[in-house]
């Protein structure tokens, strides 16, 4: 007797959720059919009145629009964002117009979104980010490289008591090269080995 002791709970449960499945069910129904009749009538009315024309003016880019360039680094895999001013070479063109312009003069840039007041264009740069470090040598010497902007190999600081020529082979070798370092943690631990 224990083990029905529910029984006349759940079943009640049961019939109320159904019944109230179905009602919901065709209110929602009459509704979608009454919008779909305005619609039909709203339709109507506009072939009845075909001299009556309506434009739609097209958004364009204005000075206050803000522009947001996300570039994406392909060598280290990140994403950086930069939200600014819009470009005046932008300002007054459509959707279809700075698709056109990017395409025809900035082909590294793509559309990634677009309205009044904000654009973001994508760039592909095939080069590390500003937040590596390259450990190298210079004159000789073991030195540390910052990123530039475009990917270029910018001298930060050049460890002058410290002449490659006394590391090992394979050290002088890396150095050579270059080691790409990806935090001024791991610069720290990787000096270390080479400075002390």
């Amino acid at each position: 007797m224990k083990r029905y002791k529910f029984l006349p709970i759940f079943l009640f449960s049961s019939v109320l959720f159904l019944v109230s499945f179905i009602l919901g069910y065709k209110i929602i129904g009459r509704k979608i059919e009454e919008s779909r009749i305005s619609q039909l009538d709203n339709r109507i009315d506009l072939e009845e009145n075909e001299d009556l024309q309506i434009h739609k003016e097209e958004i364009r880019i204005s000075p206050n629009t803000i522009m947001e360039e996300r570039i994406y680094y392909a060598t280290c895999e990140h994403l950086s964002s930069k939200i600014g001013q819009v470009n005046p070479l932008y300002i007054n063109l459509s959707k279809e117009e700075l698709n056109q312009y990017l395409n025809d003069n900035q082909p590294d840039r793509k559309l990634i979104s677009f309205s009044a007041s904000k654009i973001t264009i994508g760039v592909t740069k095939n080069h590390l980010c500003e937040n590596h470090f390259i450990i190298g040598e210079k004159d000789g010497k073991v030195a540390i490289f910052k990123i530039g902007e475009n990917g270029e190999k910018v001298v930060d600081t050049i460890f002058e008591d410290y002449p490659i020529s006394l590391l090992m082979e394979i050290d002088q070798e890396k150095l050579t090269e270059g080691i790409r370092v990806d935090s001024e943690e791991e610069l720290s631990e990787i000096l270390e080995n080479f400075i002390s």
